[in-house]
């Protein structure tokens, strides 16, 4: 029983920590970010609440149809969620 429990900290723990690593947004993701930084937050602010994974399910992000021409949709990051707006109102 001893030798399990070792193993099972052994393996599973390390994998544990790793999950919990922040992978930083690439640049189509994090120019959508932006775009929905409320006025209230800064730069910095906004882009480490939304490394979390609960703040992301708290602000979904509006993207518009001009968006979508300047940035490859294909590339937004999935762990977000993306709402199609027709205009731009806030």
């Amino acid at each position: 029983m001893r030798c399990r429990a070792i193993i099972f900290v052994l393996l599973f723990v390390p994998l544990f920590a790793a999950a919990q690593t922040v992978v930083p947004f690439n640049a189509p993701t994090q120019a959508v970010l932006l775009a929905n930084r409320p006025a209230q937050f800064t730069k910095d602010e906004w882009l480490r609440m939304m490394e979390q994974p609960v703040n992301r399910t708290m602000y979904p992000l509006h993207i518009t149809q001009a968006m979508l021409d300047t940035v490859d949709g294909r590339l937004l990051d999935m762990r977000f969620q993306y709402v199609m707006v027709k205009n731009r109102e806030r």
